[in-house]
């Protein structure tokens, strides 16, 4: 499993978006996962204020029923979730994926990497 901007993986088969809504002209052949979604009112927050709200979200469900979820919408292939910021992630850009990452390390010791940008994306 692995982590990405639907900027920087347009094209993976086990595409599984995390985000409220994937950016206009996306292309298609990607699978959605709401329990990992955001509030709509969490994408107008600050990360001080966001991120307790998405521990919360989180903190109710289960780590191991959400990755047999993932990769059972992504079969055959490797679960990649993306959402929209692109990296290199800083104080002003982050993104919950990277926190999904963070949460099943932490709960079961799984590593989830992010998917490293082509070096044609443009940041920003």
């Amino acid at each position: 499993m692995r982590t990405a901007s639907f900027f920087t993986d347009t094209t993976s088969p086990g595409r599984i978006s995390i985000a409220r809504w994937a950016p206009r002209g996306t292309p298609a052949g990607f699978a959605v996962y709401r329990p990992l979604n955001p509030t709509a009112p969490m994408l107008k927050m600050a990360r001080a204020d966001y991120e307790p709200l998405y521990w919360a979200i989180l903190s109710r469900l289960d780590p191991r029923r959400v990755v047999e979820d993932l990769y059972r919408l992504a079969d055959p292939h490797e679960p990649v979730l993306p959402c929209w910021e692109r990296s290199p992630f800083s104080e002003t850009v982050w993104r919950h994926r990277r926190l999904v990452a963070a949460w099943l390390e932490r709960e079961l010791g799984r590593v989830v990497p992010e998917i490293a940008p082509h070096l044609t994306d443009s940041a920003g």
